[in-house]
């Protein structure tokens, strides 16, 4: 195989490194460099030179640790990227000729993206989890964009092409403003610097501004998320951006109790022993939602008796736009949680489920 020509390095930069980049300034082997101060990720050190960026990411699971460690010296032109949410991303940010190829296609709402992929222009990499390698191969790309996941041991024989792997780990960090403050990093990947801090700019106050309205409401609506899956519920930790996202937009969210970060397991009669004392269930589902199946399925559910909000994700676009715009599914919720406060929403994810539904 030849070698690669990439503009993006991958370097082993040992932990100080993370710690040295607290302040405004920091030395470089040519020049000083600026530290890109971040108002609310922490997972992230960004410090730019003249003729590069360097970046860390610290580790979600383990903080003391790092999950990657990058120098870039040009934009990226030719991504491989791995997930729906960051080409959605990259359109927004103007940058759809930085996207060669994409993986989970069927997944994917953006129509200059299928276009693309019809007419030869961007690779269709295949399932994400088990990308087609022969496809990266011909891509050739400057790096590749997958999303982390704990113990997954890697992207397996995908890693050893060589092309280096920038983990999307954004949707680990705690907070829903936190996970957005990564455009800022995903624009300077893609030279977009400027476009990339006046959209989290505009995002960041209007979230401020919407949790202000919400923060002297006097009732908080217990809120059930989700539905169960092969006998499975899976519910996001107190420590999760969806668990901060559901007390800012002023619910009782019934398993905040939960400690972690990430999706928490438990089993249907567990969650429906609490999920009964529910003002609102809010659900999220690919295509027509059917309570009286749910309970044919699952008879334990006709214990719930919470009306339903629910998305259809197959035509809503909630996944590629909330992550890096919270605001948005802020005021959706607020309008559902607190139709009192006369929330003037653009974005209406969810409705209710009627029985004509």
């Amino acid at each position: 195989m030849r070698r690669l020509k990439l503009p993006l390095v991958a370097l082993l930069f040992p932990l100080a490194l993370l710690m040295a980049c607290s302040g405004n300034r920091s030395e470089g082997s040519s020049g000083q460099g600026d530290t890109l101060l971040f108002r609310h990720a922490r997972n992230l050190t960004v410090v730019t030179y003249p003729d590069r960026m360097e970046v860390t990411m610290r580790n979600p699971w383990d903080t003391t640790g790092i999950l990657g460690s990058y120098r870039l010296s040009t934009p990226i032109r030719n991504a491989a990227v791995f997930g729906s949410v960051h080409c959605a991303l990259f359109h927004e940010l103007g940058a759809d000729d930085a996207v060669g190829g994409i993986c989970d296609l069927e997944y994917i709402n953006q129509p200059e993206y299928k276009e693309g992929v019809a007419k030869g222009r961007i690779a269709n990499l295949g399932n994400s989890l088990q990308p087609n390698i022969e496809q990266i191969i011909n891509l050739n790309p400057d790096a590749l964009l997958p999303s982390p996941f704990e113990n997954s041991g890697g992207l397996g024989r995908v890693e050893r092409l060589g092309i280096p792997v920038i983990w999307c780990a954004d949707y680990m960090e705690s907070t829903p403003l936190a996970r957005a403050e990564w455009i800022r990093f995903y624009g300077r990947l893609v030279g977009k610097a400027e476009r990339a801090d006046s959209i989290f700019d505009a995002v960041e106050k209007r979230y401020q501004d919407l949790c202000s309205k919400v923060r002297n409401t006097k009732s908080r609506p217990r809120l059930l998320p989700e539905m169960p899956w092969s006998g499975q519920w899976t519910l996001p930790g107190s420590g999760s951006s969806s668990a901060k996202l559901y007390a800012d937009a002023g619910a009782e969210y019934l398993f905040a109790y939960l400690e972690g970060s990430g999706g928490i397991p438990l089993s249907t009669e567990k969650v429906v022993d609490k999920a009964v004392n529910a003002d609102i269930w809010l659900i999220k589902h690919h295509g027509k939602l059917d309570r009286r199946q749910m309970v044919a399925d699952t008879p334990l559910l006709a214990n719930i008796k919470a009306p339903i909000w629910w998305c259809d994700t197959s035509v809503s676009f909630i996944y590629e736009e909330t992550p890096f715009h919270p605001e948005r599914l802020l005021e959706s919720l607020i309008t559902i949680l607190h139709p009192e406060l006369d929330v003037d929403a653009t974005y209406n994810y969810f409705k209710l489920l009627t029985v004509e539904d």
